[in-house]
């Protein structure tokens, strides 16, 4: 089982379900768990009135209402035990405490996902220093950057990612971005409102780099990408 971790204040729901449904379709069994501050992803897949601990959504499952690794790892081990098993487990973190030290050392990807706004930006900075002050964690982890809503604004990337240099990672030098229109929000809003997941409408360039993430984060060529996504685009369940 793989464990990728995609942590930040920013909300990068719709960009993770596109990445979950993309590997679901390559035939991937994954777990995409709601480790937000707010709870997110209820509103996203339809469980407003009747939560479900664990719940499958468009070929993948969902887990929402954890509070803390322990507890997942409980109800993963009894999945488990029934024959179900998941080859990635994704990780939306934005409680500071959720994961372990451990689960952070063994995870196999790790990204710090922001947007341009200068109030995440700050409020980043104070939840990497909990990270990385807590006794015993490790100094030498390598840390990918993601750009999420990613627009013209005429701000430098270097300025965007210095506040990050103060901390004791092997920080991937050039970021991963995914670029972000209205089509994007008109999309995102409409899926959540619909309870679906529709990749199709996404632009060719949005789907292009993500595509690009994809593939070198499971050391794919990017046709193989390409496929998944396309047939992530054909469901409609």
């Amino acid at each position: 089982m793989k464990t990728w971790i995609f942590a930040g204040l920013c909300d990068k729901s719709d960009t993770l379900l596109y990445i979950s449904s993309v590997l679901a379709a390559s035939g991937q069994q994954v777990l995409l768990v709601d480790a937000t501050l707010r709870g997110r992803y209820r509103y996203s897949i339809g469980m407003l009135d009747k939560p479900l601990p664990i719940t499958q959504f468009c070929g993948f499952d969902v887990a929402i209402g954890f509070t803390a690794w322990e507890d997942l790892h409980i109800d993963m081990l009894a999945d488990q035990n029934e024959e179900q098993t998941y080859d990635i487990v994704i990780l939306d973190v934005e409680l500071p405490d959720f994961c372990p030290i451990s689960v952070w050392k063994t995870a196999e990807l790790r990204v710090w996902v922001s947007d341009y706004s200068h109030m995440l930006m700050h409020n980043g900075q104070n939840w990497l220093e909990h990270l990385f002050d807590q006794p015993g964690f490790p100094k030498n982890l390598v840390f990918h950057k993601l750009f999420i809503q990613a627009v013209d604004c005429g701000v430098e990337e270097a300025y965007l990612w210095e506040y990050m240099n103060r901390f004791p990672a092997l920080w991937q030098q050039e970021p991963y971005v995914l670029p972000w229109d209205e089509g994007q929000l008109a999309l995102k809003l409409k899926n959540e409102h619909k309870k679906q997941l529709l990749l199709k409408p996404l632009s060719r360039i949005y789907k292009s780099e993500l595509c690009r993430c994809i593939g070198e984060w499971m050391s794919w060529e990017i046709k193989e990408s390409r496929r998944a996504l396309k047939r992530a685009e054909r469901r409609r369940e």
